[in-house]
């Protein structure tokens, strides 16, 4: 997104390097293996993953992003892929669904 959407190769960059990034709505944003979550607690297991955001930021004309026509249609894709391990992997978010161990 940095590198392709924002044109800002720095940030890309540092990305890569495994630092944090900022969002101007709710500071800073930590990113992490979603394997993790099991690390910090134990008790817990990742029974499932969905990747959210596969396509939407892909959408140049932001403009359509405002019309709930195309947002219907949009999230009818988006969940259609959402599980599908390729699509999955290179989505913008990951939801989990834990359960405890």
């Amino acid at each position: 997104m940095m590198a392709v959407l924002l044109d800002d190769f720095e940030r890309a960059n540092a990305l890569l390097d495994g630092k944090d990034s900022m969002a101007s709505r709710f500071g800073a944003i930590r990113y992490y293996d979603d394997d993790d979550v099991t690390k910090w607690e134990p008790g817990l297991a990742v029974s499932d993953t969905f990747g959210i955001r596969a396509f939407w930021d892909l959408q140049q004309d932001q403009h359509k992003h405002g019309d709930e026509g195309w947002q219907e249609k949009m999230i009818q894709l988006e969940l259609r892929v959402s599980q599908i391990r390729e699509y999955r992997d290179i989505a913008f978010f990951h939801h989990l669904l834990l359960q405890r161990a």
